[in-house]
């Protein structure tokens, strides 16, 4: 699976809730999306639909589900805290 930093930037502010064993509702930014992980067709945006890429919605579910390379990507669009940046508390 190829995952598109841009679209995984946009799924970590998404919010998922779980609706069964490998499906999902999206809330996306005033919509939402059903989302099943199992299906051949796992998202019905225009992004998966027509497109044919994994959408910011199958990633956000992904990422719920504790998906390694969904997780690992992460690392490309965060930062590192640098120790001269942490702020303690009084």
């Amino acid at each position: 699976m190829e995952i598109d930093l841009k679209r995984l930037a946009k799924a970590i502010h998404l919010d998922v809730e779980r609706a069964g064993e490998s499906r999902y509702l999206v809330f996306s930014f005033g919509h939402s999306y059903i989302v099943d992980l199992k299906s051949d067709a796992p998202c019905h945006c225009a992004d998966y639909a027509i497109r044919g890429v994994v959408c910011a919605h199958i990633l956000a579910c992904r990422m719920l589900e504790g998906d390694v390379d969904v997780l690992r990507s992460l690392r490309a669009i965060t930062p590192l805290p640098q120790a001269g940046r942490l702020i303690r508390a009084a």
